[in-house]
């Protein structure tokens, strides 16, 4: 038997990867109370703008995600997978330029789309656009608590599911001890996102925990067909409704919205959009981003049974489809974890109680 502790989008997909492939699972999870999936916007974008390069084997999770998602939505029976056009408004001449002369690239032209020729036309009561502006192929967005709320029901029907919080502080102790009708697990597999930074048995991981603040709007006169970046987003979602994000604060560790959180992004949009909107809600998650911008996944050194998976970042939505086909196949045929996700790598950490240092994503 499979223990997954946390229900977000890594546990989620894991869970139902080991389903598939005939193992039981029971997925341990309390109701969304910590994590930043439930609370995230779901994006995904293959493509770095700050140097304009491809994100870590964009071609490779890119691929995954527009065959898996989908047939996702067919076993769970939800909607929300939403393939959308990103518009990149180009923040300086030298970007807009770098653009031009990687779309001619043969690894850049599944990703990198034309110039937006009438910006003007499309966004009247936006500012301008003096450096010009492009699109990104191969987006989209998930609709997280939909996907989230249909995996609870697809596990709480196959009776997988226990709403509960498991703490791992003294995990020699509560290792030995722990049971799920009768039965000692053969894993226990941590996917509780920024929650696992505070246990002991992983405080060795370099987690750099992300505040992240979003706002969803309602505007009667926003025409939205793509999303909108420069610096931040607008996601539209239908019946008018439209997310804004996000924030990065890497000093708080809470998931309590701050008005200066919500100023940050009203100032942002206020200097874009020259129209009247209503700010219908905002949300507040911990992103659990990791020191060299890579996940944690692997087994740990010292408990035969305990496993990760865990540290998706800021591009869970991207990532997950790919790692948990990985990581799923780690744990069922002995295949090796590539060296980048791996934890031994910071095996030499060992001992240490590791600070959750603030470490800026670049």
């Amino acid at each position: 038997m499979n223990v997954i502790l946390g229900q977000g989008i890594a546990g989620t997909l894991l869970a139902i990867r080991l389903i598939q492939k005939g193992e039981r699972v029971v997925v341990i999870d309390n109701g969304h109370r910590n994590s930043s999936s439930a609370v995230a916007a779901g994006l995904w974008n293959p493509i770095v703008f700050r140097r304009i390069n491809k994100s870590w084997m964009a071609d490779e999770f890119c691929a995954e995600l527009e065959t898996f998602y989908p047939a996702l939505e067919i076993l769970l029976g939800a909607k929300f997978y939403y393939p959308i056009t990103v518009c990149r408004l180009h923040s300086s001449l030298h970007e807009s330029e770098l653009w031009a002369d990687k779309r001619n690239w043969e690894e850049f032209e599944k990703f990198l789309g034309e110039t937006c020729t009438d910006f003007s036309v499309r966004y009247p009561y936006s500012e301008e656009a003096p450096h010009g502006a492009s699109f990104v192929k191969h987006t989209g967005y998930l609709d997280l608590p939909v996907l989230l709320e249909a995996g609870r029901k697809y596990f709480n029907d196959k009776a997988l599911y226990l709403e509960d919080s498991i703490s791992l502080m003294n995990p020699s102790i509560e290792l030995d001890q722990f049971e799920f009708d009768g039965i000692k697990p053969k894993r226990i597999i941590d996917c509780r996102g920024y929650s696992s930074a505070g246990e002991k048995c992983f405080s060795w991981l370099p987690f750099g925990l992300t505040k992240g603040e979003v706002l969803t709007i309602k505007c009667d006169q926003l025409r939205l067909n793509d999303v909108y970046s420069a610096g931040f987003f607008i996601l539209p979602l239908g019946n008018n409704l439209y997310r804004v994000g996000a924030t990065f604060n890497w000093s708080d560790k809470d998931q309590i919205p701050t008005e200066k959180g919500r100023e940050d992004l009203l100032n942002k949009l206020r200097r874009w959009m020259k129209i009247d909107f209503e700010v219908v809600d905002h949300k507040a998650g911990v992103r659990p981003t990791v020191q060299d911008r890579r996940p944690l996944l692997g087994r740990h050194p010292n408990f035969d049974n305990l496993y990760i998976f865990n540290g998706l970042g800021t591009k869970g939505v991207l990532l997950a489809p790919w790692l948990s086909a990985h990581f799923c196949d780690f744990l069922m045929n002995g295949s090796e974890l590539l060296s980048e996700v791996n934890i031994s790598r910071f095996e030499h950490l060992i001992g240490t109680e590791h600070p959750q240092i603030n470490y800026p994503i670049g």
